[in-house]
């Protein structure tokens, strides 16, 4: 019958001594401590590897740093693992690993290699990559940012984002959940998260509502461009935004398209403009090249741009600059906002009023006929 190993107490370990060579104390069941010369107290665990079948062994610590109780505890995990055949040591190199990947993989760092891949793609432009960037920036980089993605709790996620829906920021918030969640779809698929638990997080936010630019009802026009003339008279809001809109009810224009048109796009030898759509042709690089015929009177809305470029000596390549705006030229609340302070408030959107189909002399009539009624309806000539 094999000797049993009488187990040690920590009053033995305690006044253990090494004189003229360095002691063994066994615990048994592979548990021992090394009294060096230095009177250093070292626990090791002797083992057969499961996979080359050699006996090993693996330091655990220093004593008292781990005591006889923390010793026994890891030897009894080592333990469990060899008999699911896992190498201790193969193991516990595999969780540092991990946890250093962990701690690597921030949510910042992870947003950050998601932008990178992103920009790859064609559907998504330089400008939504800072936008993006900007917003997270702003709103989840300074809250959860340096926190490992792993880590990252739904409570988390939605106390950083509540101050947005405090201040009633509901799409800028719906546009923030919407980013983060394929940020955590991208760690999924590449295996740094196993689940992606912010995938429901939306639903605890308020619903942004859909706002658009007012809509101005056909016997509405006159009044509204009287009205509109007034308003501009009593600088309730920049020349911009009057000739921006004014361009909207000549051209049947997007009011973000008006807002970021460009002179390069403008062909005033053909009185075109004509330039590349990217939203909802994804799959088609560089977007759907769109064409609109320009009035005499949508002509003279550009021509006066560049006279008021000119006199303030701008050199934006945008026809409708803005010195404050990020985007370099002026954004389509500024031309919410001019009628918004005409009208009131109260109305939905304003119609897109254009033909999509390339008829362009029918096309150039139309408009010719739709600028010069809406000239004739104004209180005096538009430029």
């Amino acid at each position: 019958m094999a000797r049993k190993t009488q187990q040690l107490t920590d009053t033995q370990i305690r006044k253990a001594r090494a004189d003229n060579k360095e002691i063994t104390l066994s615990d048994g069941n592979g548990l021992f401590i090394v009294v060096a010369l230095s009177q250093s107290k070292i626990w090791h665990f002797k083992y057969t590897n499961p996979r080359t079948k050699k006996r090993t062994k693996k330091t655990i610590g220093h004593y008292p740093t781990i005591t006889l109780a923390q010793a026994r505890a890891k030897r009894d995990e080592y333990q469990a693992l060899l008999a699911q055949g896992i190498d201790p040591k193969d193991y516990e190199q595999q969780q540092s690993q991990l946890q250093a990947n962990a701690l690597n993989n921030t949510f910042e760092k992870v947003a950050l290699n998601w932008f990178e891949d992103r920009k790859l793609k064609p559907d998504f432009s330089e400008r939504t990559v800072q936008d993006t960037l900007k917003r997270f920036q702003r709103h989840i980089f300074p809250t959860i940012g340096n926190y490992p993605i792993t880590e990252i709790t739904p409570l988390m996620a939605i106390n950083a984002l509540k101050p947005l829906e405090l201040v009633g920021k509901y799409t800028e918030l719906s546009k923030v959940v919407t980013k983060i969640n394929e940020v955590m779809t991208y760690a999924l698929h590449r295996g740094i998260i196993p689940t992606n638990n912010l995938a429901k997080i939306g639903k605890e936010f308020t619903k942004p509502t859909p706002q658009g630019m007012n809509t101005i009802e056909p016997q509405e026009l006159e009044s509204f461009i009287t009205a509109f003339y007034q308003a501009k008279e009593k600088n309730r809001f920049s020349p911009f935004s009057f000739y921006a809109v004014l361009l909207v009810l000549l051209t049947g224009g997007r009011p973000s398209e008006i807002a970021g048109a460009k002179w390069a796009d403008i062909d005033f030898s053909e009185n075109l403009w004509a330039y590349r759509v990217q939203k909802g042709n994804k799959n088609l690089k560089g977007g759907r090249l769109h064409i609109v015929t320009l009035s005499r009177q949508a002509v003279a809305v550009l021509q006066k741009m560049r006279e008021i470029s000119t006199a303030l000596s701008l050199s934006s390549e945008f026809v409708f600059p803005s010195l404050t705006a990020k985007s370099g030229h002026i954004t389509i609340e500024a031309m919410r906002n001019a009628i918004i302070k005409t009208l009131g408030k109260g109305k939905d959107r304003i119609r897109e009023i254009y033909n999509k189909a390339k008829y362009l002399e029918q096309r150039a009539r139309m408009l010719q006929d739709w600028g010069d009624y809406l000239e004739s309806i104004a209180p005096k000539p538009f430029v």
